[in-house]
């Protein structure tokens, strides 16, 4: 867990020398099918990605209660959800590292209501290989990966078109 705040300072540095964003090219999933999983989300239920998105745009947020960044990116997303849900874009949480319990509790505490989905073991999050959190994988209605971002970039919209 802690290599992954590590990996955000690694991942901080390299987009202040990029002007704040992460090249899309710095991300080998960019332009694949972005990989299915399936895991335990916070409802109780087990899902598919692909059965939470159904070919929609979508937005995966890999997260940590503990991180304030991903707080900031939270809100930065809820603030948006009019245009979002406008666009038929699809959010997807992936808590990692985390129990159940304290994820739960946290999206309680914020009135989060999100698909949310539990890494316990951070198996996904190193399928999607993720150096840092918080990381946001934009997924294009053919279901192919457009962009990996440590935020929500201003031009999130042209991205999914």
């Amino acid at each position: 867990m802690r290599s992954l705040c590590a990996g955000f300072l690694v991942a901080a540095l390299v987009m202040l020398g990029h002007g704040g964003a992460l090249a899309q090219e710095q991300s080998p999933l960019v332009g694949r099918k972005a990989p299915d999983f399936t895991l335990e989300r916070v409802n109780g239920t087990s899902a598919s990605l692909s059965q939470v998105i159904k070919d929609k745009k979508a937005i995966v947020f890999f997260f940590a209660t503990w991180c304030p960044h991903c707080r900031e990116q939270l809100k930065a997303i809820a603030g948006r959800k009019a245009d979002i849900d406008r666009l038929g874009v699809v959010i997807v949480l992936v808590n990692v590292g985390e129990s159940k319990d304290t994820a739960v509790k946290f999206l309680k505490e914020r009135g989060i209501t999100y698909d949310t989905f539990l890494d316990v073991n951070s198996f996904v999050s190193e399928v999607y290989q993720v150096a840092g959190i918080p990381t946001l994988v934009f997924i294009g209605a053919d279901g192919k990966v457009r962009y990996v971002e440590y935020g929500l970039p201003d031009n999130y919209e042209e991205i999914l078109k």
